[in-house]
């Protein structure tokens, strides 16, 4: 039985009435409410609503029967991996790369020969590494830390400060996933950790590097009473399993063997994330992680690919840069794939990032110092085709509901089955379009985002196509009073 059903019948029995008096009162078919008690039929969202109102739910059990719903409708796993994702994307949301800055401190006082060589107690040990791992990023120029800790572990936001206060260092970490055959309760696991360390790969700007292995239990044996551990230029610091307990070493010796351990680790693990800063090399990336199949992406504006003809990206890129043709024709190649996509094409975009690009026309995922903005009249055209084939549904362009599926405005999203998540900064990100790029080359977390994006159309995270075609509607009609506007000031 789904959880709906029974708690349905829990409602039923709660309320004590016949099934058949609760459905003539409210216009219900009543084999519709016995089949759905049964899982053998889904009500309509209306019915689901009626029953909220008669029997009188508080406001909990409104979400909990409306969670259920959802879940009987998706399907659970499903379910929980669009919350997964939507939490991940809510927090990358809130971080503000454009506005921090370097704030001026000084160097933590840390005399090494004065560290206790065991430390016991949870906070005690915190407060001492985050001293350790200040001192070090300050004390050393170009620090390397390395790092072997448990997904959930608190530590790591201490790195995410020291970056945002301007700190230069690199971090090296092994982290663990779980095997898909392990069932999709994994992949929820598993999108956990990537929220964890991709605020670490984007604040860093490109200084964080996660290599991964798959094993069965990412729980560490109990046999090594410390089984994590953390090597600085410095310090070699082990810990237990709960993170209470640490011994702190400075023998250069020992951290050598440490190191040397990682690096044979490393070598055996594959890179999770990786970053690229050169239009060239991004363009050829594109094409080298997209499949030829489908195309799914979730940024601030709907990706407009599809319509980028040669002519277009002739007009497009600006004159006089030193590669600007091989550009133009890594742009095509690339484009041309798009183009060429009749099926499988999905783009979830947000309402202010399409009036962004109707007002100014800049592409937020291309960098201004390539590309020209588009002008009043390319970007009529383009919202005319994307109109088109939106009413047409040629393609899946769906208008995010941001309440319920927070888009971060400085990234952009694009996924594969095959070659996994790629995440691009764009306008609005410190340093620009190309600053920071990830490359998370795990084709479960790629399938995780392509069967959520794919699940959306339709979905409570979007809004009816009648929404998007009226919101393009509205723009076309604006932009074609500012044509005949510019047109007259040329007369």
């Amino acid at each position: 039985m789904s959880k709906f059903s029974v708690y349905l019948k829990e409602l039923f029995d709660q309320r004590g009435e016949p099934i058949a008096r609760v459905a003539k009162t409210l216009g219900i078919e009543r084999t519709s409410i016995h089949k759905a008690l049964k899982d053998e039929r889904i009500l309509s969202y209306t019915a689901v609503r009626q029953l909220a109102q008669y029997f009188q739910l508080t406001l909990p059990q409104v979400r909990e029967l409306n969670q259920y719903y959802e879940m009987l409708l998706q399907g659970e796993d499903i379910y929980r991996i669009q919350e997964a994702i939507c939490e991940l994307l809510s927090e990358l949301s809130q971080l503000h790369f454009s506005s921090y800055h370097h704030i001026e401190q000084e160097a933590a006082a840390l005399d090494l020969k004065s560290l206790p060589g065991l430390l016991c107690g949870k906070p005690q040990v915190e407060s001492t590494i985050q001293t350790i791992l200040q001192w070090e990023a300050e004390a050393s120029e170009n620090a390397e830390l390395i790092l072997n800790l448990p997904e959930d572990c608190a530590l790591t936001d201490s790195l995410v400060r020291l970056w945002q206060n301007g700190q230069k260092f690199t971090v090296r970490q092994i982290v663990a996933f779980l095997p898909n055959h392990n069932g999709d309760g994994t992949k929820i696991e598993n999108l956990g950790l990537l929220k964890r360390i991709l605020p670490l790969s984007l604040v860093s700007q490109g200084n964080y590097f996660a290599y991964y292995y798959f094993e069965e239990n990412t729980s560490p044996g109990r046999i090594n009473p410390l089984a994590y551990y953390i090597v600085t230029p410095h310090v070699l610091i082990t810990l237990d399993y709960s993170l209470s307990a640490a011994q702190i070493q400075t023998d250069p010796k020992m951290l050598k063997l440490y190191r040397r351990r990682f690096s044979q680790i490393q070598a055996e693990c594959q890179p999770l994330n990786s970053y690229l800063s050169d239009p060239a090399h991004i363009l050829q990336s594109y094409m080298q992680n997209t499949d030829e199949e489908g195309y799914y992406t979730l940024m601030a504006q709907p990706c407009l690919g599809h319509y980028y003809t040669r002519e277009r990206i002739e007009r497009q890129v600006r004159a006089g840069l030193p590669s600007r043709e091989l550009l133009v024709e890594l742009a095509d190649k690339r484009f041309s794939r798009l183009r060429g996509l009749e099926e499988n094409y999905f783009t979830i975009f947000s309402e202010e990032g399409l009036r962004k690009l109707a007002d100014d026309g800049i592409m937020v995922d291309l960098p201004t110092e390539f590309v020209e903005p588009f002008d009043i009249r390319s970007r009529r055209e383009l919202f005319l085709e994307l109109y088109r084939d939106i009413q047409e549904e040629k393609i899946q362009c769906c208008l995010a509901d941001t309440e319920k599926l927070p888009i971060p405005p400085y990234l952009t999203f694009t996924c594969d089955p095959r070659f996994g998540l790629h995440i691009y900064a764009v306008q609005g990100f410190t340093g620009g379009a190309y600053a920071c790029n990830i490359h998370i080359g795990e084709s479960s977390i790629g399938r995780s985002f392509c069967d959520f994006i794919k699940s959306l159309p339709q979905s409570k995270f979007v809004y009816p196509k009648e929404k998007t075609l009226e919101l393009l509607d509205e723009l076309i009609r604006g932009l074609e009073t500012a044509q005949k506007r510019e047109a007259g000031s040329h007369a």
